[in-house]
């Protein structure tokens, strides 16, 4: 059976979608029997989604209103109340999302997006794949060899410990999805390397849709567009 990895940054990318993301998660649930995590994946999920929403939040604050400059000839005009009213209003209303969003960073449970990643991968469906020692000393090197995937920066091996988990524990061809170019960039590289090492086929992509197609479900117009293409192309 083929194997499907979804990469940290496509479910990041759900909180700034204008596409509903439980609709998007649910077409993700379907492939359940076929996804695999590696565990850092997991990790840098919980790790930088706080990252995610504190940014949505800090924009909000920059869009407090402060109080209207009114002249002097105006400000007995009646509807200068209702506008500083209004202002209040809005400003309340503001600060009562910022403090929902910092409620979702405190508590993944009240982040629907956080909570249904962390139900899919509870799911006994789904296989998680434990990094172990051997596995970040591997990544270590593939890094110091600058053989891709590369991380960026020079102290940081994420990437470099989801292949060498992946390499290490399947067998199967495997569909890789991921908005990570270091992946897409050295495509050829990549595949041979699973050939080798995984024996199976390797498909990178950056679309749900493709995977899909395991199941035979055609992509929902919100996962289209989410993925940013119409939907003449998706068949």
């Amino acid at each position: 059976m083929t194997s499907v990895c979804i990469d940290t940054n496509l479910f990041l990318d759900l909180y700034g979608t204008d596409e509903d993301p439980g609709e998007i998660l649910a077409e993700i649930w379907i492939l359940r029997e076929h996804l695999v995590f590696p565990d850092i994946i997991v990790d840098e999920f919980l790790r930088n989604r706080s990252k995610v929403l504190d940014r949505i939040a800090d924009g909000l604050r920059t869009r407090e209103v402060g109080e209207p400059d009114i002249p002097a000839l105006l400000r007995e005009n009646v509807n200068v109340a209702a506008l500083h009213r209004t202002g209040e209003e809005y400003n309340r209303a503001l600060w009562a999302l910022y403090g929902d969003i910092q409620g979702m960073v405190k508590d993944p449970a009240a982040d629907p997006i956080a909570r249904t990643f962390c139900e899919l991968a509870r799911d006994p469906a789904v296989r998680v794949l434990h990094r172990t020692e051997d596995l970040i000393v591997r990544a270590h090197h593939r890094k110091l060899l600058g053989n891709p995937p590369k991380s960026p920066g020079s102290d940081t091996i994420g990437d470099e410990v989801v292949w060498e988990t992946l390499l290490a524990n399947l067998g199967e061809d495997l569909i890789f999805v991921t908005r990570d170019l270091t992946y897409r960039y050295h495509v050829t590289y990549l595949t041979e390397e699973y050939r080798k090492r995984a024996g199976g086929a390797l498909e990178i992509t950056d679309r749900v849709s493709d995977a899909l197609r395991l199941v035979g479900k055609p992509p929902s117009p919100a996962l289209v567009r989410f993925e940013g293409r119409d939907a003449k192309d998706a068949g």
